[in-house]
């Protein structure tokens, strides 16, 4: 049986895709998996993921945000933690600001979703980086992926394969922007034959590998910062959290390559649900 910790929720502010396994949609059975209660905040409610399907209708509002965020501080709802994923608008991006500040959010996990491909993405303003860096100054953990580590850290992309010490002067320019409590995690940094993840630790920077699958995953970065968010809240330490993360991502993502659906429609999790039912959850229980 999975422990439920307690009746503090964790906060879950991402969008939600009516089709597309990503975000929220991801991260709520990861969350109630772990046994971790949720208080969901969508971002922004769209009809089809952003990518794929032409373009989403799309429905946020900062008024409902801010009027949510009222209510449960009205009703004395103290939230456990929190994961911030896409949010998409910088007056919302500054409403959660505020409501990590005045919650006290800890630990607070912060995906900063804002590009890939050595880009950011379209549509969101020239603005959206200065507010993320705000975001990050306050997280105990961020996982940005390649992109979005060198967008935060203001330092250019280069085509060329990264070394450890390229990857490693990366982390010291983004500690700049980060708090000193900060914890960073980099993921999809390119490999020649491997995909790479980072992280520092006592020991120096610490770099997990699997193996390079052809074509884009939609949803493998939310399905990570899930899995890294539940694990901590279930008192997994850092580097045993970043290993999960890292290893139930890759069942995620062998399962969606060879279920052979179109990627546009998301991860497929069940083979990640069995295993952390089967395998983490009785490890994780028995060990309490």
């Amino acid at each position: 049986m999975v422990k439920t910790l307690h009746n503090q929720p964790f906060l879950v502010a991402e969008d939600l895709s009516a089709i597309g396994t990503m975000s929220l949609g991801v991260a709520v059975p990861i969350l109630a998996v772990f046994g971790v209660p949720a208080a969901i905040l969508p971002t922004q409610v769209l009809s089809t993921q952003t990518e794929g399907f032409g373009t989403p209708a799309k429905q946020f509002s900062a008024k409902w945000l801010s009027q949510t965020i009222d209510h449960w501080q009205n009703e004395d709802i103290q939230l456990s933690g929190g994961l911030i994923g896409y949010v998409g608008q910088v007056a919302l991006l500054n409403r959660l600001i505020q409501l990590a500040t005045s919650q006290q959010l800890h630990p607070l996990i912060v995906d900063p979703v804002m590009g890939d491909d050595g880009a950011l993405y379209p549509g969101l303003p020239a603005d959206y980086v200065s507010a993320m860096r705000e975001l990050i100054a306050d997280a105990d953990v961020i996982t940005p992926n390649w992109t979005e580590a060198h967008l935060l850290a203001d330092v250019p992309l280069t085509d060329q394969r990264p070394s450890k010490a390229v990857v490693t002067t990366l982390f010291a320019k983004l500690s700049v922007a980060c708090g000193e409590q900060t914890r960073i995690v980099i993921t999809g940094i390119p490999s020649d034959d491997a995909v790479l993840t980072a992280y520092q630790d006592n020991r120096g920077l610490q770099m997990v590998s699997t193996k390079l699958r052809d074509g884009h995953f939609y949803g493998s970065g939310d399905v990570f910062s899930a899995l890294l968010g539940a694990a901590l809240m279930r008192d997994v330490n850092f580097e045993t959290a970043v290993k999960i993360a890292v290893k139930g991502d890759a069942i995620c993502l062998d399962q969606t390559s060879e279920a052979g659906y179109q990627r546009r429609f998301g991860m497929q999790m069940s083979e990640l649900l069995k295993w952390l039912t089967q395998e983490v959850i009785p490890s994780l229980d028995s060990s309490r």
